[in-house]
């Protein structure tokens, strides 16, 4: 594959940090691994910021990608989950820069136009379409997870993007 590397996608959240690696690039991309950071609403906030973070730094120690993607917080209505959005993106954030794995950031209708070409796409239709471009038999669950598998989609998309400009210079 040319071009290829290694992204950890993260769509960041207090109770469920979903996560995605992938490997290769825009035209060619294989899922390595998906899944969830869980944390308990019972358990206090800084107990479960430090679970993201630990859970964050065990993914790049085990992957060893090239970058961290990550999906910028949205607020809507609920400014306390658009907080809590914040800190748990923050965990993750960290890890990355005490592993010394740069970082990028897309606000959500950027992945969702990126994966689907429908920047207010539903979650649902964001998870067929990273099941359809991975070529993945199944569906890519839970949503959180598909979530960042579509994070890191965006990155090889952009990264491919950027290659092509370094080119043309």
């Amino acid at each position: 594959m040319t071009g290829a590397r290694r992204v950890l996608g993260i769509d960041p959240g207090l109770a469920a940090t979903g996560y995605g690696v992938l490997d290769g690039n825009s035209h060619e991309a294989r899922a390595v691994a998906s899944g969830v950071i869980r944390t308990r609403p019972s358990t206090p906030r800084a107990e479960r910021l430090r679970a993201i973070l630990e859970g964050v730094q065990a993914l790049l120690a085990e992957h060893r990608p090239d970058e961290l993607a990550i999906e910028q917080a949205f607020v809507a209505v609920n400014v306390r989950s658009a907080f809590a959005i914040g800190e748990a993106r923050a965990a993750a954030i960290v890890a990355a820069a005490l592993a010394g794995v740069a970082v990028v950031e897309y606000p959500p209708a950027t992945i969702k136009a990126a994966v689907t070409g429908n920047g207010s796409a539903p979650k649902e239709q964001v998870q067929a379409m990273v099941a359809l471009q991975l070529g993945m038999s199944s569906l890519p669950e839970p949503l959180d997870a598909a979530d960042a598998l579509a994070v890191a989609l965006t990155r090889l998309a952009e990264a491919d993007f950027e290659a092509r400009l370094a080119g043309q210079r």
